[in-house]
């Protein structure tokens, strides 16, 4: 049967029982409430357990003060990431759907449903925890404490006196209000740690060889059906241990018809017939390899004069080449009616580019004087048009995040990496990745299923307990950040206007409060419209 179809049955099955025992009054015996489509079990058990915990004052008022700094930064940057997004949406051509700004299992496509759901659960549970904490700290009274269910619980509350923490001295409610989202904050990068520093750093590539990241379209590798993550170990008889072989065999031509031995999904495959060369993997408009008619997925034979069997002999052939310079070329084309690769008579020539001018417009941090005058061909070049990786590619980018980055916008981006695996499709890992790799060392005994769902949960509980602690820390109320920054503005009104009786620093604070929370909202919604009316 269809998932979709089950899920539907089960919803449906949900909404009618909830709706049966609504009417017959039986949440109301059992100190039950509706949310919407969703159960609300309240009860007064487990505030003892928060009162144990919230007895170790210090530590937990170290811990406030702690978690209102945290909450700062996370405010300010998390405003940031938002601003900056607004300045991208002319450059997006298509905007994303609203389903992808719910952080919500079952309806964003990218989150998995069952390892969503255990990530959501430990989040909120952490959140509501740490406010009753600190509502305990403060001498104010928790109410009741309970759990949100929509056919399996979804989530967990702790309410507050909401009188008292009304009455309650500035200081003590900000810690409140801040506790939940530095939780939460605090929560994904123990659990990041333990993901990257313990899970990943533990695994090691099964096979040696050479990881295919990327197959360009078109190209000898892509009519062999050679897949995307496998690592190749052989190509026309030569051995290969790292993308360096395959970059430097000298003893194939280009065109040559090869045999391509390599691993995917655990078992060895072979790729017979496979033309060998330089592939070339994109041509930039305006520059001398689009210009002179080379598209991507062609192999590039000679220029100049020099057999093109590898990088070396490129670069050698252009290293005494100079802008402006003809040069002759042959070039290979796929013949899709004798289903092979052929010399392309139509192409023999072209002008080259400067170099200077290509980084100018490209890369302009690498740019440097001496290119001035070079020739260049504006293209890019991949063996059998396969783009390469060490073996330990995957487990090295996951178990070091952060290991090369020396700047804020290195760092920034690596965080970057880490949210979006799963956009990448990283996010659960899953095969054919997990067959790339297996437990090592100290956790060499657990089995590979077991391993990954241990691996993959800790990644969504890291995920999830960061987008509910930013998404907090928003300067919008009702989340917690906007009830932080209506207090912190009320403080800084009572020191700049001191005459200011109650009501008028209430209408102040109202007023820019409000502004703020609309400022965030249309950034949110600018980035579901945006791409559409810029476009």
């Amino acid at each position: 049967m269809n998932g979709y179809l089950i899920a539907l049955i089960i919803v449906s099955a949900w909404i009618a029982a909830v709706y049966y025992l609504h009417k017959t009054k039986w949440f109301e015996r059992h100190d039950m409430s509706l949310m919407g489509p969703m159960v609300m079990w309240r009860t007064r058990k487990g505030r003892e357990f928060i009162d144990r915990v919230a007895s170790k004052k210090r530590v937990w008022s170290f811990y406030g003060k702690i978690s209102l700094w945290i909450c700062a930064g996370a405010m300010v940057t998390i405003m940031l990431l938002l601003l900056w997004e607004a300045t991208i949406v002319p450059q997006i051509e298509k905007a994303p759907s609203p389903e992808l700004i719910l952080g919500i299992p079952g309806i964003n496509p990218v989150i998995p449903l069952w390892y969503g759901i255990l990530g959501l659960v430990v989040a909120i549970v952490v959140h509501e925890l740490a406010h009753g904490i600190m509502t305990r700290l403060g001498d104010m009274k928790v109410v009741s404490l309970g759990l949100l269910f929509f056919v399996f619980p979804v989530g967990a509350f702790v309410e507050p006196d909401e009188a008292a923490l009304q009455k309650a001295p500035r200081i003590k409610r900000a810690k409140v209000f801040a506790a939940g989202p530095a939780s939460n904050l605090i929560l994904a990068v123990v659990v990041l740690g333990l993901f990257s520093g313990v899970m990943m750093a533990s695994v090691e590539p099964v096979n040696e060889g050479a990881l295919t990241t990327g197959v360009v379209e078109g190209s000898p590798a892509y009519y062999a059906n050679i897949s995307q993550t496998c690592v190749i170990v052989s190509v026309g008889g030569y051995s290969v241990a790292s993308p360096d072989d395959i970059d430097s065999l000298s003893g194939l031509n280009p065109g040559e018809l090869v045999s391509v031995e390599y691993y995917f999904a655990g078992d060895l495959e072979a790729a017979e017939g496979v033309a060998y060369g330089m592939v070339i993997s994109y041509a930039v408009e305006g520059y001398a390899a689009h210009d002179g008619g080379l598209e991507a997925g062609m192999v590039l034979a000679s220029l100049n004069g020099t057999v093109i069997r590898n990088m070396d002999d490129l670069r050698g052939a252009m290293d005494i080449t100079s802008a402006g310079q003809a040069v002759n070329v042959s070039v290979l084309s796929y013949n899709e009616t004798l289903d092979e690769f052929v010399t392309d008579e139509g192409i023999t020539s072209l002008t080259l580019s400067n170099k200077y001018d290509f980084y100018s417009e490209y890369y302009p941090d690498e740019n440097d004087e001496s290119f001035q005058g070079d020739g260049y061909l504006g293209a890019g070049f991949l063996p059998l048009g396969l783009n390469l990786r060490d073996a330990d590619h995957y487990s090295a980018m996951l178990a070091n995040p952060f290991e090369d980055d020396n700047t804020l916008d290195e760092f920034s981006r690596s965080w970057l990496t880490l949210i979006a695996l799963p956009f990448l499709d990283l996010a659960p890992i899953q095969s054919p990745v997990t067959d790339l790799y297996e437990p090592s060392g100290s956790l060499a005994w657990m089995p590979d299923g077991a391993f990954w769902v241990l691996t993959n949960s800790l990644y969504w509980i890291f995920w999830l307990n960061l987008m509910i602690g930013l998404t907090n820390v928003l300067p919008a109320v009702p989340l917690d950040g906007g009830y932080l920054f209506r207090d912190m503005f009320d403080y800084v009104v009572s020191k700049v206007r001191p005459a200011y009786k109650s009501d008028q620093r209430e209408k102040v604070v109202s007023s820019i409060t409000m502004a703020f929370a609309l400022a965030v909202l249309f950034l949110i919604l600018w980035q579901l419209v945006g791409p559409t009316i810029m476009n």
